[in-house]
């Protein structure tokens, strides 16, 4: 009896042993490199492919490859994944992927299009099929909800004709009395209601894929894909993210543009500006004998740049002998449009033109961008909307009390 124990038990063990090495056999390790290949069909020969980083940014090719009988392949590594998009060079239009360290491939067709009034072609890619990247069968799960979006704006429209040209021809006629009867038709608040209710459905859509992927950076992955733009109102959702999503790739990205010299409290970012005599400045020299520093990134072409100066003007007279300084920052092209609004505007303060990359450094996207740093810390006390209008008064009455 025990001789046949001792026996079954070998046989189980062998047994074990040969399905745990055959296992380990066929288990894949993960690769260390990419390949993205594939046929497009409609290219010429010689048309250059570029893979290019999905952002709000104006990002460089990763890689490009040149097609030859509608074939294609790009090769290289990728430290972490990242949402791309193929696409022609110097062309619009594209296919988003994700491209991870995996044989990818790429299949379909493109039609190239002339848009009047633009040099660069669009090519629409269409009937695409991916495989061989699991993140990508992820991403175009949620690329399906937001194209399906389109599909409602379509109907909403057209099912509001009659509404939207009523108030087109009120609005064009310039008559208050047609645009307040356009308002009060029926077939425009039918129109109305229905706008509202889509973006709604906008806002609820985009909201639910990104709170599905908090604790990821798919987070804020998505936001930057699914919003053109993002403004201090993304503050709180940048904010909701966990730290390790916040200090990601793409967490860091979105940062940037939501605090684009840093949050509050963070040090400010030394720039360097060239006055008419030649000689360069930095930030931490217009500072010198100084409690406050306003740094103002403007234009003359800016109506709203413009605009707020009345407001920086009033604030400068309050506090200018008790240690205020303001430091404009033109981001004019050309020396003779700045020149000429300084003579307009009659600024009191220093005034720069932006020779040497300070908006840059900033990360200025849109202007005016206001920056409130503490002259001695040389930290930032606030920025945006919170150093502009009623905000900054209040903030520089807090301080100057």
């Amino acid at each position: 009896m025990g001789r046949w124990l001792n026996k079954l038990f070998m046989i189980h063990c062998t047994l074990f042993i040969s399905v745990a090495l055959l296992s380990c056999a066929n288990k894949q390790t993960p690769q260390d490199d990419y390949t993205v290949s594939g046929t497009i069909t409609g290219l010429a020969d010689s048309t250059v492919l570029v893979l290019t980083p999905i952002s709000h940014d104006r990002e460089q090719p990763l890689a490009e490859a040149v097609v030859q009988d509608g074939k294609f392949e790009f090769t290289g590594q990728r430290e972490f994944p990242i949402m791309v998009r193929l696409s022609v060079k110097d062309s619009w239009g594209g296919q988003a992927f994700m491209l991870e360290n995996a044989d990818i491939t790429i299949n379909g067709e493109a039609e190239t299009k002339s848009r009047e009034g633009d040099e660069t072609p669009t090519v629409n890619f269409s009937n695409i099929k991916i495989s061989g990247s699991p993140l990508t069968d992820k991403l175009l799960g949620y690329l399906a909800r937001r194209d399906s979006l389109d599909i409602l704006y379509d109907q909403f429209h057209q099912r509001n004709k009659e509404g939207q040209e009523l108030m087109m021809q009120a609005r064009a006629s310039k008559d208050p009395a047609k645009i307040k009867a356009a308002e009060e038709n029926e077939s425009w608040k039918a129109f109305a209601a229905d706008e509202h209710q889509f973006f709604q459905t906008v806002e609820d859509t985009f909201t639910g894929i990104i709170n599905e992927n908090k604790d990821t950076y798919w987070g804020p992955m998505m936001a930057i894909y699914l919003y053109s733009y993002f403004t201090a109102e993304q503050k709180d959702l940048f904010n909701s993210f966990p730290k390790e999503v916040q200090d990601s790739y793409y967490g860091q990205k979105m940062k940037d543009e939501i605090f684009p010299a840093g949050m509050e409290g963070s040090p400010a970012k030394q720039f360097n500006v060239k006055g008419d005599d030649g000689k360069v400045l930095s930030l931490k020299q217009l500072s010198e004998g100084k409690k406050v520093v306003l740094i103002d990134f403007w234009a003359s072409w800016c109506a709203p740049c413009r605009k707020e100066i009345p407001n920086v003007k009033a604030q400068y007279a309050l506090y200018k002998d008790k240690g205020f300084q303001v430091v404009s920052i033109s981001i004019d092209k050309k020396e003779a449009d700045w020149r000429k609004a300084l003579a307009e505007e009659k600024l009191e303060w220093p005034n720069f033109l932006d020779t040497e990359g300070a908006a840059d450094l900033y990360n200025v996207r849109s202007i005016p961008a206001m920056y409130l740093v503490d002259a001695e810390s040389q930290t930032l006390i606030a920025t945006g909307d919170d150093a502009r209008g009623e905000n900054l008064a209040k903030k520089l009455a807090e301080l100057f009390k």
